[in-house]
């Protein structure tokens, strides 16, 4: 498929749709509790390593965050979104494979001169 999405983008939109279960807000996405801003400058400047290293973290940030918000709601968000949960719960697989992808692409992509230092960092 041409227009199919890279994993990590797949799985970011998986996770904003899934969301909105946790923040009652069905539009707000994963910027309710990440409090991101628009940053299109800043990410086209980056290299792929940057951009896959820094993307890979934030899907597992959002994950991280999202799962410490489902600890407290999980009896009652099974009970009467059931659903919606196993959609979140989807969403947040997705993310971690693609995560785990992304990082192993970095791996395999090379080093851009001027780039060097950033990455080992």
């Amino acid at each position: 498929m041409a227009n199919s999405l890279h994993p990590l983008n797949a799985a970011r939109q998986a996770i904003d749709v899934a969301a909105g279960v946790l923040t009652g807000d069905p539009v707000a996405g994963v910027e309710a509790f990440l409090g991101q801003n628009d940053r299109q400058q800043e990410l086209e400047r980056l290299s792929d390593r940057e951009l896959l290293t820094m993307t890979s973290r934030e899907i597992l940030v959002a994950i991280s965050l999202g799962c410490a918000v489902l600890r407290s709601q999980l009896p009652h968000l099974v009970a009467t979104k059931t659903m919606e949960t196993a959609t979140l719960f989807s969403a947040l697989n997705a993310g971690l494979r693609a995560a785990v992808d992304g990082l192993e692409q970095f791996h395999h992509l090379p080093r851009q001169a001027g780039h060097a230092v950033k990455d080992q960092q």
